[in-house]
């Protein structure tokens, strides 16, 4: 399984975060993180866009994750692994708090 497979189990925003500060601790520290969570076609997904302290950093994690950058931040999306709820019908999204780690 794929580092970021590993990451889709993680349904609420929190659990994701520390998930991904975890992750990305072998490159170095994330100092913006950003999650914004949308439903597309059924599917709960988490749009992760993130930056490290070095872009030196930010590569060595594209290479090995196999992710990219837009706009400058380091950025994947996750198809998470949880039911959707009455809520979530329909098109929506909604950004989460980016909580920075000391």
């Amino acid at each position: 399984m794929s580092a970021l497979a590993g990451l889709r189990q993680h349904g609420d925003i929190n659990s994701l975060k520390a998930a991904l500060h975890q992750l990305c601790s072998e490159f170095g520290r994330i100092t913006r993180l950003d999650i914004l969570t949308a439903m597309h076609e059924g599917t709960k997904q988490a749009i992760c866009f993130l930056r490290m302290e070095r872009p030196e950093q930010e590569q060595q994690l594209m290479k090995t994750l196999g992710v990219g950058r837009f706009g400058g931040e380091v950025v994947f999306v996750l198809n998470l692994d949880v039911p959707p709820t009455s809520e979530d019908n329909g098109p929506s999204s909604q950004w989460a708090d980016s909580d920075l780690y000391a």
